[in-house]
């Protein structure tokens, strides 16, 4: 009775009907109409499994709702699409997990596509002893792989033929079945060993009974057998008459021992005990019975979120294109309420404070640095110059090359060359003490005073000693 009622509750719980215990009575509300048809009752139904209860109906073998039951899943076998129709809010969502810092989302564009699970619902019968128990079993199979199930506390609609694919349905099937017999693994192991006690014991007694009538007949022959050795023994000492009459009564023993030691008469015994075995055997077999009364395609819509970030670096507000913004990618499932990971793109650990360097990259607040120069965040990834001179991390835009020795400086430390007009960083250039420029080493000479000079004082002094010359004459 306990399977029975186990049965029953299985049977209304995979038709989402309401149950509840009332002291010894199941109370069943919300039945689908057409069982409630089929069964010619209109719900709620008030249940007892002990017979004991008043005002409820006995549920048990042979009775009106069992039938109805096995006769209602025996006819559903069927495929059934279901959708979960989630309506999400994606930056409610991305908020949850990220906190935007020195960005904002200016735009967002959602798309999904469908995921697909399977359940499948099989009904077991086991038969034995002329008994019938019946079990109901949900599976659900995703991605080939047992997963937990449950419908409720979703808002599943009537799903759409054009938006499913079945082709992953038959390796399901597979799973599923595989699935099925480790659930009933229990169950059959309890019954095969209760049936094979007792199947043990009626064997043992049937070999019992036919093993005294073989020995009665395997004595009856090894007695004759003995009596004609007897015989034989006095045989050859005797003469006269009595060899005649001990011959004569050798010759009746040996036509009983054909009779006693007869194929024939061993072989029937064998037979009947094979037989009987048999049909012991047949009689405390179990047989079990798997049905496939639904199959159902459930799918859901797994979703990818493109978000527009704009960031606001060094109080000037820039969009994509403007090189301080950014395009991100993101998918969420609603089932399982994940939304993928964002990761520093300078140093690759997860990001929960998101910010946006001035270049558009994705940083978290530890790898932001501002340029020396021009006092914008960037990230480690983007201030890899730094002056020459004075060592200041330096943006692309901030950072000098100077041609005289290749390397990078802020504007600080770039000076004019007094004698070619170039640019050159103040490593390249040196001091000149009498007019106090800066020019490259290559163009300085000695003066009259042996003093080191630029090429243009050096000029002015050779121009103003040839006037002196000029004149002096």
């Amino acid at each position: 009775m306990e399977q029975i009622e186990k049965f029953t509750i299985e049977f209304f719980e995979n038709l989402k009907c309401n149950i509840f215990k009332d002291g010894d009575v199941l109370v069943v509300e919300s039945v689908p109409k057409n069982f409630e048809d089929l069964y010619g009752k209109v719900a709620p139904y008030r249940l007892s499994f002990s017979g004991q209860s008043s005002g409820a109906e006995f549920v048990g073998r042979g009775s009106v709702l069992l039938a109805a039951m096995t006769k209602f899943l025996k006819g559903v076998g069927k495929t059934t699409l279901l959708k979960i129709d989630f309506d999400v809010n994606p930056i409610k969502e991305i908020k949850k997990v990220i906190s935007f810092k020195n960005c904002e989302i200016d735009n967002i564009v959602k798309k999904h596509k469908n995921n697909f699970f399977s359940r499948f619902t099989f009904m077991t019968t086991f038969q034995y002893l002329n008994e019938s128990e019946q079990v109901v079993n949900e599976i659900y199979i995703h991605d080939g792989k047992i997963v937990e199930g449950d419908l409720s506390g979703y808002s599943v609609v009537e799903g759409k033929g054009a938006e499913v694919s079945s082709k992953h349905m038959e390796k399901s099937y597979d799973v599923a079945r595989e699935a099925l017999r480790g659930m009933l693994e229990g169950r059959t192991t309890e019954i095969g060993e209760a049936l094979g006690a007792k199947m043990e014991g009626e064997i043992g007694r049937i070999r019992g009974h036919y093993g005294n009538l073989m020995s009665e007949l395997g004595g009856d022959l090894s007695g004759a057998i003995e009596k004609m050795r007897e015989v034989e023994l006095v045989l050859r000492m005797a003469d006269g008459e009595e060899k005649k009459v001990l011959g004569a009564r050798l010759d009746r023993l040996r036509k009983g021992l054909v009779k006693i030691g007869d194929d024939d008469s061993r072989n029937k015994i064998l037979k009947e005990q094979e037989f009987t075995i048999k049909d012991v055997m047949h009689k405390y077999s179990l047989n079990i019975d798997n049905k496939l009364v639904n199959m159902t395609v459930i799918y859901y819509p797994v979703f990818s979120f493109n978000l527009h970030l704009k960031s606001e670096v060094g109080g000037r507000r820039s969009v994509v294109g403007g090189g301080a913004g950014r395009l991100v990618k993101m998918s969420y499932d609603p089932l399982t309420k994940t939304l993928n990971k964002l990761v520093c793109e300078s140093c690759g650990r997860e990001i929960v404070n998101l910010n946006l360097c001035s270049a558009g990259h994705i940083n978290c607040e530890r790898c932001l640095v501002r340029c020396g120069e021009c006092g914008e965040i960037f990230c480690k990834k983007c201030l890899k110059r730094s002056c020459s001179a004075c060592g200041k991390l330096l943006c692309k835009d901030c950072s000098i090359m100077c041609f005289g020795c290749g390397k990078y400086v802020c504007k600080d430390h770039m000076r004019k060359d007094c004698v070619s007009g170039e640019e050159r960083c103040v490593n390249c250039l040196r001091a000149c003490l009498r007019c106090h420029g800066s020019a490259s080493a290559k163009y300085f000479g000695e003066a009259l005073d042996g003093s080191k000079v630029c090429q243009k004082c050096l000029g002015a002094e050779k121009r103003g000693a040839v006037l002196d010359r000029v004149f002096g004459e």
